[in-house]
């Protein structure tokens, strides 16, 4: 059975091996940043199709002796690369290393590259091209000691680019941290039961779109354009476009029965950011946007059920840091405790400081990156005074 490896950002790795296990995976095992699985050409195309988590995943199918540049050449020339592409495609490489004897990535990415293209070149008197962004083939390459595992990059290109975001706006969240977050807010159990939510700081919408794509069971990769596995030589197509028509199914009866799902903020740019991406998601007939300030927002109108409040709050290191961030802080407390008693908020926030602003005990917190940035997570309980 092919093996594979999903990665992701650090510390949501637990959420991504249930996801893949829901997906059909088995053999599932976590480590820093990703996860291995086993499975079936449908589960890992699945993965690629369904994972609101993962930034890429890779179809394992060698590992070759790689202890020096010239070892790593000579073996990835082993490698019937005509199996895998024609020498009119194109192809990406990606090299990785955990406590490799070849520490330069690009150096090593390199020597893969070529050892592909001038075993094409004595093969048939010519080379394929390097194409970075849409590859026919995007091959990776993770060497680790004194071997190299190398993959098929079935993503092609990082799966947290859904393809509808027009403009990220200040401080955007990624997509797939965006998905983190209201997974551990349980924002598809509260989605369910026909409760709302609503992101008094939306920016560019990212949460907003998110939150609207889970509930309604439309799978992140239908907006994309391009994946790595359909310019793959051994690719499936029959497979795939089973697999996209079930999407678009689920989708459609899906959208039928979205929870109120809200999105507001100060800044007018943003707020027309948010509903063209929401359009470019197919989701602007179903979330809604408008621009208010923090202090004047209040549960949306209809059944008084209390929902979830998401927020990706303004970042700062150190509180006094950033003065501006430190008064959003608390105004969001004044605001939940005023007028948002029952609900749930998950916000994520810069620091421990920033997040005491608040002024509310968070019944759990996580640490999540969005980016190279450390944040905090903060699932509150909001108390009816």
């Amino acid at each position: 059975m092919p093996t594979y490896f999903a990665t992701c950002p650090r510390n949501i790795e637990r959420l991504l091996a249930d996801e893949l296990q829901q997906l059909g995976a088995t053999d599932v095992e976590r480590t820093v940043a990703g996860v291995s699985f086993a499975g079936t050409r449908e589960v890992g195309y699945r993965a690629v199709l369904w994972s609101r988590l993962a930034n890429a995943v890779l179809l394992q199918f060698k590992t070759v002796p790689a202890a020096s540049p010239e070892q790593l050449y000579e073996s990835i020339r082993t490698i019937d690369w005509q199996e895998h592409m024609d020498v009119d495609d194109t192809l990406k490489v990606t090299f990785t290393q955990v406590d490799a004897e070849i520490t330069h990535t690009r150096y090593g990415a390199q020597k893969v590259k070529d050892a592909v293209v001038d075993q094409f070149r004595d093969k048939t008197g010519r080379r394929p091209s390097v194409e970075l962004r849409t590859p026919d083939l995007h091959i990776n390459c993770h060497a680790e000691g004194e071997e190299a595992t190398v993959s098929i990059d079935l993503a092609g290109s990082s799966l947290h680019r859904r393809r509808y975001r027009q403009s990220g706006g200040d401080a955007p969240i990624k997509e797939n941290v965006a998905c983190a977050m209201l997974l551990r807010a349980g924002w598809p159990d509260i989605a369910s039961e026909g409760r709302p939510l609503l992101d008094p700081m939306c920016g560019s919408g990212t949460l907003v779109i998110e939150a609207a794509m889970m509930a309604a069971d439309q799978a992140p990769g239908l907006l994309r354009d391009y994946f790595g596995a359909t310019g793959w030589k051994q690719h499936d197509e029959e497979l795939w476009l089973d697999l996209m028509a079930e999407a678009r199914e689920r989708a459609r009866e899906g959208r039928s029965r979205l929870p109120v799902i809200r999105g507001s903020d100060i800044d007018s740019n943003a707020i027309g950011t948010a509903r063209a991406n929401a359009k470019a998601a197919g989701l602007d007939e179903f979330v809604a946007f408008e621009q208010k300030p923090l202090s004047k927002v209040r549960p949306p109108a209809g059944p008084n059920w209390p929902g979830l409040l998401v927020a990706n709050a303004p970042y700062g290191e150190r509180l006094g840091e950033n003065p501006e961030a430190t008064a959003v802080h608390r105004t969001l407390g004044e605001v939940l405790k005023d007028r948002f008693g029952g609900w749930n908020a998950s916000i994520l926030t810069g620091s421990e400081e920033l997040g005491r602003q608040i002024g509310m005990s968070a019944d759990k917190t996580y640490t999540l990156y969005n980016g190279s940035l450390e944040c905090l997570l903060l699932n509150v309980r909001v108390f009816r005074r």
